[in-house]
């Protein structure tokens, strides 16, 4: 599907961007809760 010859260059590339997304989310969570008032970290 990425055209790519070797199978562990598609697996890298997946990893890195399964980290890249629960790593923003993390920050976009910490950004939601700490800016809301009278939230609570879940």
């Amino acid at each position: 599907m990425l055209d790519h010859k070797n199978l562990r260059t598609t697996q890298h590339y997946a990893k890195v961007l399964d980290r890249k997304v629960s790593d923003d989310m993390r920050i976009l969570k910490e950004k939601f809760v700490f800016s809301t008032p009278n939230s609570k970290l879940v």
